[in-house]
């Protein structure tokens, strides 16, 4: 998806911070573990989004560290910045990962949550950040694994597919939300890129939602396509997506009347 499409929906993602670190959460914790992130760390962040992940980097990495946390929406960045004020450890910076600003070895880190299945050139991507890692530096990444094995993010989706509003199978194709979702495809994406040591490991956990509708208020938002269906749809079509994600969802119904939907990422570590 294009930087424009990010920068459409970067006030959304801000209001469901918390919702989206709750949702990253179980990722997060490995990721971190793979990463390995030491005081002193010169640390490229890639997609950091609306920079939450990016002050934790921070306060990893210490006065005697550093941190780029970039993103290819410049709006992304704006929010970025203002996360990071205060921390003169930290930069904000608009940076595209198959065309990393920079001179090579500039990074003892590369960390990325949820960022590069987005990126088109993923082969380019991953030779630019094996390109700006030191000699034994390392990267440590988050992606979604497979659409069955995440139906909190697919309910939403699937749901707008019935209802006529959107068209096509899941988005697997690179670019697409699930396109490093396969983990032997993964890490022969690291391998070819030139890393020698690629490991992956799979983070299976569960997402709670008090309701339904707090679960599609909240992916309808944030996906640039089915928020652009869904702000050009009817108030009856909208309704009718709603009532499909209910339904969707019923399987994973808690004790409390909430939901426990199950979510999978992979994460990977190279070096």
């Amino acid at each position: 998806m294009a930087a424009e499409d990010w920068s459409r929906v970067s006030g959304a993602w801000e209001a469901h911070a918390a919702g989206i670190e709750q949702t990253n959460g179980t990722a997060t914790e490995v990721l971190l573990e793979l990463a390995t992130i030491e005081p002193g760390d010169r640390v490229l962040e890639l997609g950091a989004g609306t920079g939450h992940f990016a002050v934790h980097l921070a306060e990893l990495v210490g006065s005697d560290g550093s941190l780029v946390a970039s993103d290819i929406s410049p709006a992304m960045v704006d929010l970025i910045e203002q996360k990071l004020e205060g921390l003169p450890q930290a930069t904000a910076q608009v940076i595209d990962a198959a065309a990393i600003s920079g001179p090579a070895e500039a990074y003892d880190v590369v960390v990325s949550r949820m960022g590069l299945m987005f990126v088109t050139e993923q082969l380019q991507a991953f030779q630019e950040i094996r390109r700006v890692l030191r000699p034994g530096g390392r990267l440590a990444t988050a992606v979604w694994a497979a659409p069955g094995r995440n139906p909190w993010m697919t309910a939403v989706g699937m749901s707008a597919v019935m209802n006529g509003l959107l068209c096509g199978l899941p988005p697997t194709m690179p670019g697409g939300p699930f396109s490093l979702g396969d983990p032997e495809q993964l890490e022969k994406l690291a391998r070819d890129a030139g890393f020698p040591d690629v490991r992956v490991e799979t983070a299976e956990y569960t997402r709670h939602y008090d309701s339904a509708a707090e679960h599609f208020d909240m992916v309808r938002v944030l996906a640039p396509p089915i928020s652009a269906a869904l702000e050009g749809a009817t108030p009856e079509q909208v309704e009718a997506v709603r009532r499909s994600v209910g339904e969707f969802l019923a399987p994973y119904e808690s004790n409390d009347g909430g939901y426990d939907v199950p979510a999978c990422a992979l994460v990977l570590r190279a070096s």
